[in-house]
C-alpha cells in the first residue's frame, strides 16, 4: 500500500510540474488555465525548475516500477521499493503523450520562423498566391514587400531585412494584428521569439536580454528594459490582387510550411480559425481576463492608433463611408486614408513642410487620387504620396498603427480608447467626432 501511495505521489508531482509548463502555453489548452500575464511570465522564467522536478519524479517512478517488476530480488529494488509493470507503463505512456503534446502544441516549440525562405518577384508570386489571398504589405525605404498572411499565422513572426533595416514582422491571427518591429533596442540587436498568448494576443521574448513584449503593447512589459518602446512600422492589410496592382514591383516574402509539424499546425489553423470564420464570431476565440468593450461589435475591424498617451480606434465600417478623416491625437494632427475600392488604408501625420494640411475626398474617378488638401490643392494617393499639385512628389509621414485589427483586442490592451465617428459628407473635409469611452 505504501508503494502505491508513493508512486501516486510521484506521478502527481511529475504531471503537475509538466502540465504547469504546458497548459498555459498551448492554444489547445490555454482556456483551461486562465492566469494573469505576470503569472505566465513567472512560469516561463521558472520552467527549468519545473522540468527538473517533473523529470526527477517521472524518472524515479520509472526506475522503481521497472526494478520491482523485472529485477525484484536485487538490493536496489528492495531498497527503493517498487510498484510493478502497471505503474511503469502508466508513467511511460504519460511521458510519450506529453512528448507529442509539446511537439505539436507548445508555443515556444511550434511558433518558430520558417527554415526555408524565398524572396519572390510579383510574377513569381503569382504562381503560388491566388488573387484573393490576403497579404500584409510593407512600404519602407522606397521598397514594397508583401507577406502572405496565412504563412505568418503559425509562427506569428518572421525576420526580414528591407531597405537595409532588420525587421521582425509580427502577426497575431486571433487579433488580426500585424506590425513590423525594428529588430533593435537601445542599439542592441533584438531577436524575438514567440512564448505564449495573453488575452488572445501573442507575447514575445528576447532571450538574450530576458525582455518580454506584448505585441499590442509595442513596449517591453517585463524584463531589464521594462517600459521601453520598440520602434515600429505599420503593415497594411490587402488582397494580393490589389497590393500587386498598386505596387507591381513588390517583392514577396514566401515561406510555405515544409516540415511535418509545420504542415500539421498550418492545416489546423486553416481549418479551425481562418480569419473569415473569426470575423463571423460574436466573441474572441479564447476567453479573456477583463471585460469586453461593447461600444463596437467585438470582432469588427478598426484602425488602432496611439500617440502621446492617447488612443483612438477608426472603425473600417465608418471609413468605408468616409474615405478621408482629419483628426488630432496626442497633439499630433493626423489623417486616415481609406481606399474602399482596393480595401486598403493607412494613417499619416497632417504636418507637411511646416504646416498642417486639411484633407478631403478627391473628386476624381475611382482609382485616381484619393485625397486633396485645402491648403495647396495637391492630390494624394492612399499611400500618402502627392501625385499632383504644388506638393507633387512629397510624402506624408506614416504613423505606426494597427491596420484592420479586431476591436475587442484594441479595447482590451488600450483601455480608455476613444472611437472616431465620421458622419460628414465626403465633399467636405471630414473631422472625427468622438464616441466617449
Amino acid at each position: 500500500m505504501i508503494d502505491v501511495l508513493l508512486n501516486l505521489v510521484l506521478y502527481l508531482i511529475a504531471m503537475g510540474a509538466i502540465l504547469t509548463i504546458f497548459l498555459p502555453f498551448s492554444p489547445m489548452t490555454i482556456d483551461l488555465i486562465l492566469v494573469s500575464r505576470e503569472r505566465l511570465i513567472a512560469i516561463y522564467r521558472n520552467r527549468h525548475i519545473l522540468w527538473i522536478i517533473g523529470a526527477l519524479a517521472f524518472g524515479l517512478l520509472l526506475v522503481r516500477s521497472a526494478l520491482a517488476e523485472w529485477l525484484p530480488d536485487t538490493a536496489v529494488a528492495q531498497a527503493i521499493g517498487g510498484g510493478g509493470a502497471l505503474w511503469f507503463w502508466v508513467a511511460a505512456g504519460s511521458v510519450g503523450a506529453l512528448a507529442v503534446a509539446f511537439w505539436s502544441g507548445y508555443v515556444p516549440y511550434v511558433m518558430t520562423p520558417p527554415s526555408k525562405v524565398e524572396i519572390l518577384s510579383s510574377a513569381e508570386a503569382d504562381r503560388s498566391l491566388s488573387p484573393d489571398d490576403t497579404v500584409l504589405g510593407l512600404l519602407h525605404g522606397g521598397q514594397a514587400r508583401a507577406y502572405p498572411r496565412d504563412q505568418l499565422s503559425r509562427p506569428h513572426y518572421v525576420k526580414d531585412t528591407v531597405a537595409g533595416t532588420p525587421l521582425t514582422i509580427s502577426y497575431c491571427i486571433l487579433c488580426n494584428s500585424g506590425i513590423a518591429f525594428k529588430s533593435e533596442l537601445g542599439g542592441r540587436p533584438l531577436d524575438l521569439m514567440s512564448v505564449t498568448a495573453y488575452n488572445n494576443n501573442i507575447i514575445f521574448l528576447d532571450p538574450e536580454r530576458g525582455n518580454f513584449l506584448q505585441q499590442l503593447d509595442g513596449r517591453i512589459i517585463d524584463g531589464p528594459d521594462k517600459g521601453k518602446q520598440l520602434e515600429s512600422l505599420p503593415l497594411l492589410v490587402s488582397s494580393w490582387r490589389e497590393w500587386k496592382q498598386l505596387h507591381p514591383d513588390t517583392k514577396v516574402y514566401f515561406a510555405p510550411p515544409t516540415g511535418l509539424r509545420d504542415r500539421m499546425v498550418d492545416m489546423m489553423l486553416q481549418m479551425m480559425i481562418p480569419i473569415d470564420k473569426l470575423a463571423r464570431r460574436d466573441e474572441p476565440w479564447h476567453r479573456v481576463k477583463g471585460s469586453l468593450d461593447t461600444r463596437l461589435p467585438a470582432m469588427s475591424f478598426v484602425f488602432g492608433v496611439e500617440l502621446g498617451g492617447e488612443r483612438c480606434a477608426y472603425p473600417v465600417s465608418g471609413l468605408e463611408r468616409e474615405a478621408v478623416v482629419n483628426d488630432t491625437l496626442g497633439g499630433e494632427p493626423l489623417t486616415v486614408f481609406y481606399d474602399e475600392r482596393h480595401k486598403l488604408g493607412s494613417v499619416f501625420s497632417r504636418r507637411q513642410g511646416g504646416r498642417d494640411l486639411t484633407f478631403r475626398r478627391a473628386a476624381g474617378e475611382a482609382g485616381a487620387a484619393l485625397a486633396k488638401d485645402d491648403e495647396t490643392g495637391s492630390e494624394w494617393d492612399v499611400h500618402g504620396h502627392a501625385v499632383s499639385g504644388e506638393l507633387a512628389g512629397a510624402q506624408l509621414t506614416e504613423i505606426p498603427h494597427f491596420n484592420k485589427l479586431f476591436w475587442f483586442s484594441w479595447a482590451l490592451f488600450k483601455p480608455g480608447t476613444r472611437i472616431a465617428s465620421v458622419d460628414a459628407p465626403q465633399t467636405e473635409p471630414s473631422r472625427a467626432a468622438v464616441v466617449s469611452p
